[in-house]
C-alpha cells in the first residue's frame, strides 16, 4: 500500500460526495445544533468549519447570523457546501495547515472530520492558530464501538467473519478521539482550556436492511475500504451479519444507537 490516508480520503469523498447527503449527512446533521450551542456560535461571529463535507455546521452558523465559512480538501464536497449553503463561504483547503490568518475566528469546528486525517495534532495546532483568544473550538467524533450500537456491529461482523489485517495507509486508530480521557489530553497539549467533553445521543431508525450497507460504501470511506479489501467470502459474510442484524432491528421496531463524543475547549486570553 502506497497510498496514504490522506490520498485514500481525498479520492473517497470526492467519490462520494454526492450520495453523502442522502445517508450518512442524515446522521451527522443531528448533532449540528449541539455542537453551535456548545461553542455558542451567535450572530457577528466569524466562525469557521473545517472537514466541513456537505457545510452542516458553516450552513448552521450562517442561519443564525454569524460570518461562516468552511474549509475541506475535496473539491466534489465543496461543491455540494456551496451549493446547499451559498450564502456561506466555502474553500478547498487542508485542515492540517490552515489558510487562513492567525487569531481571526471567534470559533472553529470540526464535526466527524479528526478521525479522517492523517495528522489530526496538526490540525488541532492549526485551529489553535486561527482562533483569537478566548476564542471557542469543539469538535465531534463517534463513540467508542462498545457504546455505539452500529460501529459495535460493523466491527463484531468482522471479527467473527474477517480481519483488521488488510493493507490500509498507516492511519491513528479510528477511534482514537473516542476516549474523553485522550480528548482531554491532546486540547490540553495543543495548549487549550476550560475542556469539557460530553456525549451526543444521537439515533438511527433503518427502514431496510441494505440501508447499513448503503451507509458505509456511500458516505465513509476507511471502514468501506476496510470491508472491501476482505475476500469475498468474508465479505459476503459480514454482510449477511450486517444485514440479518439491521434487519432484526427493524421488524422489532426499535432505533440503533449512534451516539457522538463530543469535545470543546477554549483558548486562553
Amino acid at each position: 500500500m502506497t497510498q496514504t490516508l490522506k490520498e485514500m480520503e481525498l479520492a473517497g469523498w470526492s467519490e462520494k460526495a454526492s450520495a453523502y447527503d442522502l445517508y450518512g449527512g442524515k446522521i451527522t446533521q443531528q448533532a449540528v445544533e449541539p455542537l453551535l450551542n456548545a461553542t455558542g456560535v451567535e450572530a457577528g461571529m466569524q466562525m469557521l468549519d473545517i472537514a466541513t463535507g456537505p457545510g452542516y455546521v458553516a450552513g448552521g452558523a450562517h442561519h443564525r447570523g454569524a460570518i461562516a465559512s468552511g474549509i475541506d480538501l475535496a473539491e466534489s464536497m465543496i461543491a455540494q457546501a456551496k451549493s446547499k449553503f451559498p450564502d456561506a463561504l466555502f474553500y478547498e483547503g487542508d485542515a492540517e495547515s490552515l489558510i487562513f490568518p492567525s487569531e481571526y475566528f471567534d470559533v472553529v469546528t470540526c464535526s466527524f472530520g479528526l478521525h479522517h486525517l492523517e495528522y489530526p495534532e496538526k490540525a488541532l495546532a492549526a485551529a489553535f492558530r486561527v482562533l483569537k483568544p478566548k476564542g471557542r473550538y469543539g469538535f465531534t467524533v463517534w463513540a467508542q464501538p462498545k457504546r455505539h450500537g452500529f460501529f459495535g456491529l460493523v466491527m463484531d461482523a468482522i471479527t467473527t467473519h474477517g480481519c483488521f489485517d488488510v493493507p490500509l495507509p498507516e492511519a491513528p486508530d479510528l477511534f482514537k478521539f473516542s476516549d474523553p480521557d485522550e480528548c482531554r489530553k491532546v486540547l490540553s497539549n495543543s495548549g487549550f482550556i476550560d475542556i469539557e467533553v460530553g456525549e451526543i445521543p444521537i439515533n438511527w431508525s433503518p427502514t431496510r436492511a441494505n440501508e447499513a450497507l448503503d451507509i458505509i460504501y456511500k458516505s465513509s470511506v476507511r471502514t468501506a475500504r476496510l470491508l472491501e479489501l476482505q475476500n469475498t467470502a468474508a465479505q459476503e459474510n459480514i454482510h449477511q451479519h450486517i444485514l440479518e442484524q439491521i434487519d432484526k432491528v427493524i421488524k422489532a421496531g426499535d432505533e440503533m444507537s449512534w451516539p457522538a463524543v463530543m469535545a470543546v475547549a477554549t483558548r486562553p486570553a
